[in-house]
């Protein structure tokens, strides 16, 4: 008998998620900034039915009292999820997810688990200035007890983020607006399942360049690898999936076949993933670097604060195109 699957948005999948980790476990409690009001419980018929208000929660917009609660609910038992409106608000809560979620579990020698998730969503592609529109996952990697996750499908993002609910320690877990706001339905299994957090899945098997990328830049980088094709060029696409922990085998794996590998992100160039990503691979696999047929490139939004216009936000942040302009150079 073939497995039952359901077709869902991304959106209905992350409510899909949510709506079914409550039920399976009472411990599960969720707060935060409009929380009964979020398009993301539309898209999920009766989601608070059942659990009424000590479970879901709308609080003031306030993201350190969030993210301090979320702490302090965790250390006592409960599974938080704690919801940020929009990732441009992680600075007003930094103290709060870097020192006390990241560290401070390490540093008392905490024997229990912290299983706390922190939800929030990247509103990039819509012109919404710095303020709002942060990609802040290398920020977040720079902590020490933090799990970073940021999907890019229906199937992955209710996957990982069930894993992430399960998880007994601090999971950040990232989506994207376009995602979010994508209403094209893609097979998800009916029955439960968890995709573990740090694997990375091929996405797009090629033979010429390994493209590593994650979120809403897998989109891109279909696209390119679709334009790409036509002139020859063939197109390997690595999702990570989540950056803590990082599945560096799978991109080692690749890299060693195309000898060559070119990483794209959302976030600022200047300090971002893809600098981890290619030290990574320098320190732990010398052999493949060293037989690469071009040097490694990344490509990254330029480090300059995101204005408030849609047009110039798109020139500052990679498109398909630059991202076929960069692997023809590479090629």
């Amino acid at each position: 008998m073939k497995d039952q699957t359901q077709m869902l948005s991304y959106a209905e999948a992350v409510a899909s998620a949510m709506v079914e980790e409550m039920r399976r476990d009472k411990s599960v409690v969720m707060w935060g900034e409009d929380l009964t009001r979020m398009n993301l419980f539309s898209k999920a018929p009766n989601t608070l039915e059942g659990f009424g208000s000590n479970r879901v929660r709308n609080t003031p917009i306030v993201e350190v009292a969030i993210v301090e609660m979320a702490v302090g609910a965790a250390l006592t038992g409960l599974r938080p999820i704690a919801f940020l409106g929009s990732s441009g608000y992680f600075p007003l809560c930094f103290d709060g997810v870097f020192l006390k979620m990241g560290n401070y579990w390490q540093l008392h020698n905490y024997k229990g688990p912290v299983p706390i998730v922190v939800y929030s969503v990247i509103p990039g592609g819509r012109g919404s200035a710095a303020d709002h529109c942060l990609s802040p996952e290398a920020l977040l990697i720079h902590s020490p007890g933090l799990k970073v996750v940021m999907p890019s499908t229906p199937y992955d993002v209710k996957g990982l983020l069930k894993a992430a609910v399960r998880d007994d320690h601090p999971v950040i877990f990232l989506t994207h607006r376009s995602l979010m706001t994508n209403n094209e339905k893609a097979p998800v299994p009916s029955d439960d399942y968890v995709i573990p957090l740090g694997k990375a899945d091929v996405k797009m098997e090629g033979k010429d360049v390994t493209i590593v990328t994650y979120s809403s830049m897998v989109s891109k980088a279909f696209a390119a690898a679709e334009e790409l094709g036509k002139g020859g060029i063939s197109v390997e696409v690595i999702d990570l999936r989540s950056i803590v922990p990082m599945d560096i085998e799978t991109i080692v794996k690749s890299v060693e076949k195309t000898r060559r590998l070119l990483i794209v992100h959302e976030a600022m160039k200047r300090g971002g993933v893809a600098g981890e990503i290619a030290f990574r691979l320098i320190e732990e696999a010398p052999d493949v670097v060293r037989n690469l047929k071009a040097p490694l490139k990344r490509l990254g939004h330029k480090n300059i604060a995101l204005p408030h216009d849609i047009l110039l936000e798109k020139m500052i942040v990679p498109q398909m195109e630059d991202i076929v302009k960069a692997v023809k150079e590479m090629v």
